[in-house]
């Protein structure tokens, strides 16, 4: 089948704070501007209908179906939002995303609703060439949606690791570089679009990046 569209993949933050619902007592939302951007970007990305795959670091490689949770971030499956962006009783059997992952999969769920298989790819944070399984399944998605950020807890007084400030949510570790290498990506354009934020306890920007 061919692509309709250009984009290759989508970098998005992976902070619970993109999804909905989960900035209380801010006004006005200060992801606001950045969810719509990355709506638009996985619009484009999935306008043939094809489904991406999300690419997201995690302790240990695994790839599958999984199902989105951000309990490993202190909240509770029940405060997820209601409907197209929470979690469906399909997911119940399903082992559960670790939180880059799963702030990808309710992205993706807003854009293309509730009940859409998507497979995750989470990769350690080292960058060991993964098995042949995993290559391929890099070089065969019809498009990534990749979780930008560092490892949770790693950052802390240092560089973040594959580059960036402390807690820089647009910095990738070592391993999601060496997924993006071998889906492509060395030949692929990147556009990038920075989003300043003032509030004292945000990053300084968040970053979205697309690739065609």
């Amino acid at each position: 089948m061919l692509r309709s569209q250009v984009v290759h993949a989508v970098i998005l933050p992976a902070t619970p704070l993109l999804v909905a619902g989960l900035v209380p007592g801010l006004s006005p939302n200060p992801l606001a501007a950045v969810r719509a951007a990355v709506a638009g970007a996985l619009a484009e990305l999935t306008s043939d209908g094809l489904l991406p795959l999300v690419v997201a670091h995690g302790p240990a490689l695994r790839r599958g179906r999984m199902r989105p949770s951000l309990a490993g971030s202190g909240i509770g499956d029940r405060w997820l939002p209601p409907g197209p962006g929470g979690a469906s009783r399909a997911d119940d059997a399903l082992p559960p995303a670790g939180t880059g992952a799963s702030v990808a999969l309710l992205a993706l769920r807003d854009v293309l609703g509730a009940d859409v298989a998507v497979e995750t790819l989470e990769v350690p944070a080292a960058a060991d060439a993964p098995d042949g399984g995993t290559a391929e399944a890099l070089r065969t998605a019809p498009g990534l949606v990749v979780a930008g950020g560092t490892v949770p807890g790693g950052t802390a007084g240092r560089a973040a690791p594959g580059g960036g400030a402390p807690g820089d949510p647009a910095a990738l570790t070592p391993g999601l570089r060496t997924a993006l290498r071998l889906a492509g990506a060395d030949t692929w354009t990147p556009a990038v679009r920075r989003f300043p934020q003032a509030h004292d306890h945000l990053p300084s920007a968040y970053v979205l990046t697309t690739f065609s």
